[in-house]
C-alpha cells in the first residue's frame, strides 16, 4: 500500500472537505434568497401561523399598508412589523398563546384587532424544539467525536 506524499495529492486529500465545507453554506445561502422575506422562512420555535385581512369600512382592503403587531402581556411594545398584501392580508409566526394585537394604519384609516391564539382545546406536542435541537447536537458531537477517533487510527505512524 503506497501513501500519497506529493503536496498535490494532499491537496486533493482536502479538496473534498473544502467542497463539502463550501457547499453547505452556499446551500444555506440559496435556501434564504429563495424565502423572499424573513416572515415567509421556517422558523422552528413558532407554534401558530396567524393570518389576518385588513379593510376598509367600506370593504375595499387596505394594500401595501404598514402593519403592527402586539405580543400578549405586552401591548405598548411592538414585537413585529411589516406590510398587508395586495389583499390586505398579513401573516405572522405567533410564539405563545394568548391575546395577540394588530393595527395597520394608512393616511386614512386605521384598522386594529384583536386575535385570541391558541387555548385550552390545544393538544400539547411532546417534541419540543428544544428537544430536537439537543438531540441533533448530540448527533453532531458523536459525528465528530466518531471522525477523530478514525484520523487518529490512520495517522501514518514514523
Amino acid at each position: 500500500m503506497s501513501r500519497l506524499t506529493s503536496p498535490f495529492a494532499r491537496r486533493r486529500q482536502r479538496g473534498r472537505a473544502g467542497q463539502v465545507a463550501t457547499l453547505f453554506p452556499a446551500t444555506l445561502a440559496v435556501l434564504c434568497l429563495l424565502a423572499g422575506s424573513p416572515s415567509d422562512a421556517f422558523d422552528l420555535f413558532a407554534r401558530h401561523e396567524v393570518t389576518v385581512q385588513f379593510a376598509t369600512p367600506d370593504g375595499k382592503p387596505m394594500a401595501n399598508t404598514e402593519v403592527r403587531v402586539f405580543a400578549p402581556g405586552d401591548p405598548g411594545r411592538t414585537a413585529l412589523t411589516g406590510r398587508t398584501d395586495a389583499a390586505g392580508k398579513f401573516v405572522f409566526d405567533a410564539d405563545r398563546d394568548g391575546l395577540w394585537g394588530a393595527e395597520a394604519g394608512s393616511a386614512d384609516y386605521v384598522a386594529r384587532v384583536m386575535i385570541r391564539v391558541g387555548g385550552e382545546t390545544q393538544s400539547q406536542n411532546w417534541l419540543s424544539p428544544y428537544l430536537l435541537v439537543g438531540f441533533l447536537m448530540v448527533l453532531l458531537a458523536i459525528a465528530v467525536w466518531y471522525r477523530l477517533l478514525r484520523a487518529r487510527t490512520r495517522r501514518p505512524k514514523a
